[in-house]
């Protein structure tokens, strides 16, 4: 998909990011919107927002892409669970080099099924994968891709660290988080047409959680985020 700006957009989706505290929620969001190196982010407070206009290339539709980026923390989830409401997409992230962060999935998926609706698209999503080649993988892709099919989950991996434009596998399971995005998007579009209650929703919860992410963005060479 390709990124514009302004107005003139046909549609709504709304994406939602969760996953336990240090999985790289916000890296992600860093990547996918700027396409920048995510360093030196600290870890969440309750929900961030920001949104991008981009055209689904199979059909010229301009999308504006509204991403809810939640916190992992426990003390939180009283609080995130209810952006959860009216969602297109939701992305369930973990670590690949942290079990523990695998090991919650299911706790974050049952969440889901309680406050988001049938038709929303569900992604299990493996990050660090950077991790990989220092051999810090500690949950295979066999076991998390067995997990995310038994449950009717679209699976992929892939690193904030990555630029946002890595071409997918050959199995389409691995790329940038853009063309993650660009699969995970178009699946949604083809399910379902979207309704009007999500967008006042939308529109009356954006008020104050606006994120800007040009202005909030830092540099730090030598600090991994882990947020």
């Amino acid at each position: 998909m390709a990124f514009e700006e302004g107005e003139g957009f046909s549609e709504i989706l709304k994406i939602v990011l969760i996953g336990a505290a240090n999985v790289g929620k916000t890296a992600l969001v860093y990547r996918y919107v700027l396409n920048e190196l995510p360093v030196a982010l600290t870890s969440t407070i309750g929900v961030e927002f920001t949104k991008r206009v981009v055209t689904h290339m199979p059909t010229g539709q301009k999308i504006q892409l509204h991403i809810w980026d939640t916190a992992g923390q426990e003390r939180f989830k009283s609080v995130t669970k209810h952006y959860y409401r009216g969602a297109d997409v939701c992305i369930i992230a973990y670590d690949i080099s942290n079990r523990d962060s695998f090991e919650e999935v299911p706790n974050w998926l049952a969440e889901l099924k309680d406050n988001t609706p049938e038709e929303c698209i569900v992604c299990l999503l493996g990050n660090k994968m950077d991790l990989e080649v220092t051999n810090h993988r500690r949950v295979t892709r066999e076991e998390a891709l067995r997990y995310a099919n038994s449950h009717g989950l679209v699976y992929h991996e892939t690193s904030a660290f990555w630029d946002r434009e890595v071409q997918m596998n050959p199995d389409n399971i691995v790329g940038g988080i853009e063309k993650i995005f660009d699969k995970t998007i178009g699946t949604a579009l083809g399910r379902h047409s979207l309704k009007d209650e999500p967008k006042e929703v939308l529109k009356n919860n954006e008020k104050g959680v606006k994120l800007d992410l040009q202005q909030l963005y830092t540099y730090h060479a030598d600090t991994r985020c882990g947020c």
